[in-house]
């Protein structure tokens, strides 16, 4: 759920990004780390704040615990995204853990802020995507009856939902996995 910044706010958080700004054109340098920089500011783009991320469907409020959360390219823009099979000649079906790590290998590790862009943007989905399920196993949330979970999108009734599929199951080729053009 979004938060409208206005005010006192919105002038204190815009006086911070200026402070940053204002070190980084010192005559005399930077006087810190800008890589660490970058990956903090990356961070607060994405939502993650004191290591923990920001989801529109936090599961953690449910006890549920994130214990892999792969952090990659952010924003992202659909027309940059490709579906991947991850099904080999000749398979019918692989097992999620395989899909995982085949999701690794093929850099299609996605997770679920990802996921949660496209539910947002659904309508910038291509009509050709929405016959298979998307997989974002770059995220995995522990379920408190200890089973392992990752977020897919799925459309039932032409409507796109977010899910999360129990690891240990079967995946067909109605799955896909998502990532950046190459």
């Amino acid at each position: 759920m979004a938060t409208i910044v206005t005010g006192g706010q919105y002038y204190g958080l815009d006086g911070q990004l200026l402070e940053i700004k204002r070190q980084l054109r010192q005559p005399n340098g930077y006087p810190f780390d800008p890589e660490e920089l970058k990956l903090h500011l990356q961070k607060a783009i994405e939502g993650c704040f004191g290591g923990t991320p920001a989801f529109s469907r936090d599961l953690a409020k449910s006890g549920w615990d994130v214990i892999e959360n792969a952090q990659l390219p952010w924003p992202i823009a659909i027309a940059n995204l490709e579906l991947v099979s991850f099904l080999g000649k000749n398979e019918k079906y692989i097992s999620s853990e395989e899909v995982r790590r085949r999701a690794k290998e093929l850099g299609a590790n996605l997770g679920q802020r990802h996921a949660e862009y496209l539910l947002e943007h659904h309508n910038e989905i291509p009509a050709e995507w929405q016959k298979f399920c998307l997989i974002f196993a770059g995220t995995v949330w522990r379920h408190p009856d200890d089973n392992l979970y990752v977020p897919y999108l799925c459309w039932r009734g032409g409507m796109c939902d977010l899910n999360f599929f129990l690891l240990g199951c079967d995946w067909d080729s109605r799955g896909r996995l998502v990532r950046q053009r190459k």
